[in-house]
């Protein structure tokens, strides 16, 4: 199987990259510094492919997918990448709804012809508990909710409009990175775990739901 994740360089995404080699997956993993995938190089020498690029660029885009092409095809795209901005400037909304909504609907469609070749496609948006509409008790975060909440819309119209391709969009918990804080309870290892068991037990289905990394539906 071949996978591209991006965002790879630390939290999340650097955790399911080592989810995904350990499955024996190879992985074109995208980061703007691939530093952070030093270790892992070192471990997995021939199934660990590194590609430096901003995906946030057609040029990014562009060079991924000629790598990919190259490589001989692909099963399951991961959009990882993203940010949380804790203010809400008209530049906060600008830069989150590109980089989260965006980008990821720009890198599935650069990529879904190449994914219609496959046996068992799969597109995956890493998505938020915070996105959901239903769940907002509590205000704030306009920028990055309203860009996760438009990112499950774009999945869900592009489920409708792709029938042979196996869509969702995940809610890996509040994790121990960055974006979550030392106080957030669950640790990177045991989120990337569960969602690649769910990644790999995704149906062809148009109904797409919000789902979290044990696989339990979410609220939209």
């Amino acid at each position: 199987m071949k996978t591209v994740i991006t965002g790879t360089s630390r939290g999340i995404g650097l955790a399911l990259t080592e989810a995904a080699l350990k499955n024996g997956d190879t992985v074109f993993a995208v980061s703007r510094s691939p530093r952070g995938l030093d270790e892992l190089r070192a471990k997995f020498k021939t199934t660990l492919i590194p590609i430096e690029a901003d995906v946030s660029t057609s040029e990014g885009r562009a060079k991924i997918l000629k790598i990919v092409e190259a490589a001989g095809g692909l099963d399951t795209l991961i959009n990882n990448a993203g940010i949380l901005r804790k203010t809400d400037t008209e530049k906060d909304l600008e830069e989150s709804f590109h980089l989260n909504a965006i980008v990821p609907f720009l890198m599935t469609t650069v990529f879904l012809p190449l994914l219609k070749s496959a046996k068992a496609p799969r597109v995956v948006q890493i998505s938020t508990l915070m996105s959901s509409m239903t769940d907002n008790s509590s205000g704030g975060f306009y920028s990055y909710r309203a860009s996760k909440a438009a990112l499950n819309m774009l999945t869900k119209s592009f489920a409708i409009d792709h029938p042979s391709v196996r869509f969702a969009v995940l809610h890996p918990g509040w994790v121990k990175t960055e974006m979550g804080g030392e106080q957030a309870p669950i640790e990177t290892k045991e989120s990337a775990e569960g969602l690649w068991k769910v990644i790999h037990g995704l149906e062809l289905t148009a109904n797409v739901k919000l789902q979290d990394f044990r696989g339990r539906e979410l609220p939209w």
